[in-house]
């Protein structure tokens, strides 16, 4: 992983070997960022299609790959998103997941409080009752949740408590709880009515992710609550000996 590309060499260093190195525009990043459209500020000639090279679905694999937030170019295509595909007053964007997804874009551009407010708002107001959300809740004729959505807005909502906007945390407190149990209740990749796994494919991890659910993403998700339960195992354990003694 040390000898891949300046990405993945960055995040292994951060979080396998604890260090702090510097942000990079090489590799797969500088590539992202050299067919951008500076006339026209999109990717791929599109702002959410096509898949997956547009402006959308780009920002989110930048994300991925943990560009600098506070990059000229990922900012400028944060601003480029929210001019195209978010006006709350003209319900531009209908589609729970990608709202969700939008979040966590902004959040990690530490963009202005209020916009990402507007969002989270949106986000609040339609969870089904069930603990989740469905993408096509807006505006389809859905009454459960399905499988993408409520990761995607529960990652949502952990972003938004990591920048510390904070004006809606106590909201979004409650409904994380309804939405993890939603997915504890199913062992997280089980269906309730005949304990079968929910879809083939979400025992394949997937990078990018893009939308898709699978068991590898909740596990990521779900990390810090468990080590926040269990905070010995933050630190390591030996598990040679019988009375669990810490390592160092």
């Amino acid at each position: 992983m040390l000898e891949s590309d300046p990405a993945v060499r960055r995040q292994t260093q951060i979080y396998l070997l604890g260090k702090e190195p510097p942000y990079t525009t090489d590799g797969w990043i500088g590539e992202f960022l050299s067919h951008l459209d500076r006339e026209k500020k999109t990717w791929g000639n599109g702002i959410y299609n096509p898949k997956w090279i547009s402006t959308f679905y780009t920002m989110r694999d930048l994300k991925s790959l943990e560009i600098d937030p506070q990059h000229p170019i990922y900012q400028q295509g944060l601003k480029t998103l929210i001019d195209h595909m978010w006006n709350p007053e003209e319900s531009v964007e209908d589609d729970v997941c990608v709202v969700a997804m939008l979040v966590d874009l902004l959040t990690y551009g530490k963009y202005q409080a209020s916009i990402i407010d507007e969002m989270i708002h949106y986000l609040l107001q339609h969870q089904m009752p069930d603990g989740g959300w469905n993408c096509s809740a807006v505006y389809g004729h859905s009454t459960k949740s399905s499988i993408h959505t409520p990761l995607s807005v529960l990652e949502a909502y952990s972003d938004y408590e990591k920048p510390g906007y904070g004006i809606l945390l106590p909201s979004i407190q409650e409904q994380t709880k309804e939405g993890q149990a939603y997915f504890l209740q199913r062992n997280l990749m089980r269906r309730k009515s005949n304990n079968e796994i929910t879809l083939p494919y979400i025992v394949d991890f997937h990078f990018p992710t893009r939308w898709k659910y699978d068991v590898l993403r909740a596990l990521s998700y779900f990390r810090p609550s468990i080590i926040l339960m269990n905070p010995h195992w933050k630190k390591g354990w030996n598990c040679s000996k019988r009375n669990s003694k810490e390592v160092t």
